[in-house]
C-alpha cells in the first residue's frame, strides 16, 4: 500500500508538473507560404506569438535551419535580407519561447527567383552589358555565383571599367564583389569612385569580399580600376547591386 501511494505521489508530480507549463502559439503572419521574391529583396516577417498564463521571452529566427536573428521584445518583427541566397526554395523557421521553458513554433516556405532587374548586374549570360566601358576587363567563368564575372588581366594600362546610371528616389545604396588571385607578394588594391570623389581603395584578398556603400539618387559615374598590382595578378569583380537599404 505505502508502495502503491509513493508510486501514486510520483506519477502525480510529474503529471502536475507538466500541466504546470504554459501553451505558446506561434505563428508567422508574413510571409504567405511560397510568397516568390527576387533576389534582393528584404522580406518583412511577422511573428505572432504569445502564451497563456505566461509571458513570450523570446522568438528565435532560423533560416534554411541556420540561427539568423531573435528577438526578446513585442512586437516580433524581422527583416530577412535575400541577397546572398541561391535561387530556389528557402525556409524560414520562428520558435517561441516562454518563461517557463515552454515552446512553439511555426515554419514558412518562400521563393527567391532570379533577379532579371537592370539594376542588378551579374554578367550571368556570359555578355558584356550595354553602355558600359570595359577597358582590360572581359568576361571569366566561374564568378561570385559560379556563374560569370569580369577579370582584367592588366594593372598598369587601361584597367578602368566605368558605367553611367540613373537611380531613382529609392535607391540609395551600391554593392559588389571583388577579389584577386595573387601569385607574388604584391597586394593588389582597386579603387572605387562615384563621379569624380574616390570612395575607397580597396586592398583585394583571394576569397570574394563583398563592399557596401551608400549613395544620393541621380545620375552618377561609377568607376572601378586597379591602382596597385604586381605583374601576375588577376582581379575579378561580380554581382553590382543598386538597391534600397
Amino acid at each position: 500500500m505505502k508502495k502503491f501511494i509513493l508510486y501514486a505521489g510520483i506519477l502525480a508530480f510529474f503529471f502536475l508538473t507538466s500541466c504546470s507549463k504554459s501553451k505558446v502559439n506561434c505563428k508567422i503572419i508574413n510571409p504567405l507560404p511560397n510568397t516568390t521574391f527576387q533576389l534582393g529583396e528584404i522580406i518583412e516577417l511577422l511573428v505572432e506569438a504569445d502564451a497563456k498564463n505566461a509571458t513570450v521571452s523570446e522568438v528565435q529566427i532560423y533560416l534554411d535551419n541556420v540561427g539568423y536573428e531573435n528577438s526578446m521584445a513585442f512586437p516580433f518583427n524581422f527583416k530577412i535580407e535575400t541577397y546572398n541566397l541561391k535561387e530556389g526554395l528557402h525556409t524560414i523557421r520562428a520558435v517561441a519561447l516562454a518563461e517557463d521553458g515552454a515552446k512553439d513554433e511555426a515554419n514558412v516556405s518562400f521563393i527567391i527567383a532570379k533577379y532579371e532587374s537592370p539594376d542588378f548586374v551579374t554578367f550571368s549570360d556570359g555578355k558584356l552589358p550595354h553602355g558600359w566601358k570595359f577597358g582590360s576587363w572581359e568576361i571569366f567563368s566561374p564568378g561570385f555565383d559560379d556563374d560569370f564575372c569580369l577579370r582584367t588581366i592588366s594593372a598598369h594600362w587601361n584597367s578602368e571599367l566605368s558605367t553611367i546610371k540613373t537611380s531613382n528616389a529609392v535607391i540609395n545604396c551600391i554593392e559588389f564583389y571583388v577579389k584577386d588571385d595573387i601569385y607574388n607578394w604584391t597586394s593588389t588594391e582597386i579603387s572605387f569612385c562615384i563621379d569624380s570623389h574616390e570612395i575607397e581603395t580597396i586592398r583585394l584578398t583571394k576569397s570574394w569580399e563583398k563592399y557596401t556603400f551608400d549613395m544620393q539618387p541621380g545620375e552618377h559615374t561609377y568607376r572601378w580600376w586597379i591602382t596597385s598590382a604586381g605583374s601576375s595578378c588577376l582581379s575579378y569583380l561580380d554581382a553590382i547591386r543598386f538597391y534600397k537599404k
